[in-house]
């Protein structure tokens, strides 16, 4: 009970951290929504050609706002009165509104990672539609597949690392959860896969554009737009 406490009083102390959280979720939620919205101006309606690398966006579109939509909601709490309440109460009050707070973050994992995914397979979508030779294909469908393997495999870790999400916080506390020094060796691995299918995005258009018969400024503005895919 004491580390229950222990844990509450932090909770109660991230109140003004919380709202840098709030911030940035905002404004890059509301910036993306206004990319989204331009371009589906331009493919459904200035070149008509609504493809399957849009609707894919739109998912991962989605998938970002529920994400952004969790760090709200948690921020929302920590601005609440709940959480200085609840230091009152005693441990049960305490218990209750920290697995509710990890709900919320178990969810924000599993999410993020689908959202990855599904960015990636958006990216390669739209690649391997302007790509013709084998080997540049070939590049996209193995950075692909083998990000999307191992992030939804690593999105069903990071959910069920402790069994039912909702006992989450009961099982960390009785040391039930999966070790660290088997997450850890796995976060990096996603990190270092997502970073490499990044850069195979960004850097995927240099080849494209080496050999085509287009002026240089029109080379180096191409594969700027194209290379944005590493954002």
């Amino acid at each position: 009970m004491e580390a229950i406490s222990d844990a509450a009083h932090r909770v109660a102390a991230l109140g003004p951290r919380t709202v840098v959280m709030l911030i940035v979720a905002t404004v890059f939620l509301i910036l993306t929504w206004i990319s989204f919205a331009l371009r589906v101006y331009v493919r459904a309606i200035m070149i008509r050609s609504f493809g399957k690398d849009d609707w894919t966006m739109l998912l991962t579109l989605c998938l970002f706002t529920t994400c952004c939509g969790l760090l709200i909601s948690i921020e929302r709490l920590e601005q609440s009165d709940r959480p200085r309440r609840v230091l009152e109460e005693g441990p049960l009050a305490q218990l209750d509104l920290l697995n509710h707070i990890m709900k919320y973050i178990v969810s924000l994992m599993g999410i993020y990672i689908l959202t990855t995914i599904t960015l990636k397979i958006s990216l390669a979508i739209f690649f391997l539609r302007i790509v013709v030779r084998k080997w540049q294909r070939r590049v996209i469908y193995v950075a692909t597949g083998v990000y999307t393997i191992f992030g939804i495999a690593f999105a069903f870790i990071a959910v069920f690392q402790c069994g039912v999400p909702t006992h989450f916080l009961i099982k960390e506390a009785a040391g039930e959860c999966i070790p660290d020094r088997i997450l850890q060796p796995l976060n990096y691995v996603h990190a270092s896969l997502n970073a490499a299918s990044d850069w195979t995005f960004a850097c995927l258009p240099v080849f494209v554009l080496w050999n085509s018969k287009i002026p240089r400024s029109a080379k180096i503005s191409s594969g700027l737009l194209l290379s944005l895919g590493a954002v």
